[in-house]
């Protein structure tokens, strides 16, 4: 039996609920499987192991931050047995509430699981790629990983370590995730939380691009996923590795990374700082849920196009004849009322613009500006020049949108058009037109494809 006390009692979800908590260690980059996608592959590290000064320094750096979860990874950290179960004890014994260990699970045997949970070992993110032999071995690029990894599980679920398992889908897999319940329900029943990452276009895959999935076949087996693992008492997580909320994710927040830690706080909950690895594309932008989700991998918008990503729920101004989902979406018409913690989607309804209102708007809650223009309003002009060129420098996923609502009765067709383009000009997201003739639509969708528009008599 452990000499510490037990760890916290969590959920899934909430053990993984924020990287905010959570801190990593990497006892080795060497591993003894070569999986083809591999984003941290040995050969672009040294092979010397981490100095456990250093190891000893992240740990108290960790609880110095408040931190709760100490995770040791790698490379492949059961390669380094008595250093592994050394920085299991160092870490409890220095106040880490939980820790885990990221592992392939290959050389865990019943003594070395035992010896883990007797030093203090809380739980196991277990890689098992695939509940089809040929599939995991595939992925693991090691012939016979499939049956050493379930030995590992098996060793680990007897010694009492609680196991997330972490399916990678890739593209031999991508519709397969039902099954792979199926599979943990019924030879690995004491499991009961799976984290769904997704081969990411990065590391080895760079040069494995074949198995990068498909969001557009991910997708429904995603959400066919949800259903089932409700009915066999699974929890499916969505970890920051994983995917965009529109790849099934939409309906299951509470238990997607990005969305918890973007309402927990972070540049006023506007959006997760992840832009350096991962970014918004055109249809993200009229989608209700952007403040809660990354986008995709940069480099799956150049190989795929963005396939697959698609608002699941539709952002609409104030004024839109367009239903609105209303638990996504509230509207203010004061701007000091909006709170992070309303909706995703936080609309400031104004009709005129004061000096300041560009400062204010970008050091508030409000993720979007509804402003019904009078194009005869310098002012108001003049203070969206302002916020034009404070958001020019912003990050695309952390500017807030703009919509245009506008009155052109009484205007000719060439007056219309011209409005049109100077809320192109101001960098409107959105445009809404009164008393525009319906004819119009096509001569404006020409000019200015990239401006969602809405005619309204």
């Amino acid at each position: 039996m452990s000499a510490f006390p037990p760890p916290p009692t969590l959920e899934p979800a909430q053990a993984e609920e924020s990287h905010l908590t959570k801190g990593l260690v990497r006892l080795t980059m060497v591993c003894n499987e070569r999986c083809p996608f591999c984003n941290v592959p040995a050969e672009d590290f040294p092979a010397a192991p981490t100095p456990e000064e250093v190891i000893d320094g992240q740990i108290a750096a960790l609880l110095a931050e408040g931190g709760r979860t100490l995770t040791i990874s790698g490379g492949e950290p059961t390669l380094l047995r008595r250093r592994l179960l050394n920085t299991i004890r160092r870490a409890r014994a220095a106040g880490v509430p939980l820790v885990e260990l990221q592992t392939n699970a290959i050389l865990i045997t019943p003594d070395y699981a035992a010896a883990m949970a007797e030093a203090g070992l809380t739980s196991a993110f277990v890689s098992l790629l695939s509940h089809v032999p040929e599939h995991h071995d595939l992925l693991a690029g090691l012939d016979g990983a499939f049956p050493r990894c379930l030995a590992g599980l098996d060793a680990l679920l007897a010694a009492g370590v609680r196991v997330t398992l972490n399916p990678v889908l890739a593209a031999p897999t991508q519709t397969l995730l039902p099954d792979y319940l199926r599979f943990v329900a019924e030879r690995l029943p004491g499991v009961r939380s799976v984290s769904v990452s997704a081969v990411q276009p990065h590391g080895r895959a760079r040069a494995n691009l074949h198995l990068l999935p498909d969001y557009a076949l991910l997708g429904p087996a995603v959400r066919e996923a949800q259903g089932l693992a409700a009915a066999l008492g699974i929890e499916l997580l969505n970890p920051y590795c994983g995917l965009p909320l529109c790849v099934g994710w939409a309906d299951a927040q509470d238990r997607s990374v990005e969305a918890l830690e973007a309402e927990i706080g972070g540049a006023k909950a506007l959006n997760i700082q992840n832009e350096h690895n991962k970014r918004q594309g055109a249809p993200c932008l009229r989608c209700a849920l952007r403040t809660r989700c990354g986008g995709a991998w940069v480099e799956y918008w150049a190989e795929r196009g963005g396939s697959g990503l698609e608002a699941p729920l539709r952002a609409a101004p104030p004024w839109s004849l367009e239903a609105a989902d209303p638990g996504a979406q509230v509207i203010s018409d004061t701007l000091d009322t909006l709170r992070s913690d309303d909706a995703p989607t936080r609309w400031w309804h104004t009709a005129a613009l004061a000096p300041g209102d560009a400062a204010r708007l970008l050091g508030s809650a409000a993720t979007d500006l509804a402003l019904r223009l009078d194009p005869q309003d310098r002012a108001t002009l003049i203070e969206l020049r302002r916020l034009q060129r404070a958001q020019a420098e912003a990050s695309p996923q952390l500017r807030r949108r703009v919509w245009l609502w506008i009155d052109t009765t009484g205007h000719d067709e060439a007056q219309v058009l011209e409005l049109a383009r100077l809320a192109a000009a101001l960098d409107a997201h959105g445009l809404t037109l009164k008393g525009a003739a319906p004819r119009l639509r096509r001569a404006l969708a020409l000019a200015l494809p990239s401006l969602h528009l809405e005619l309204l008599p």
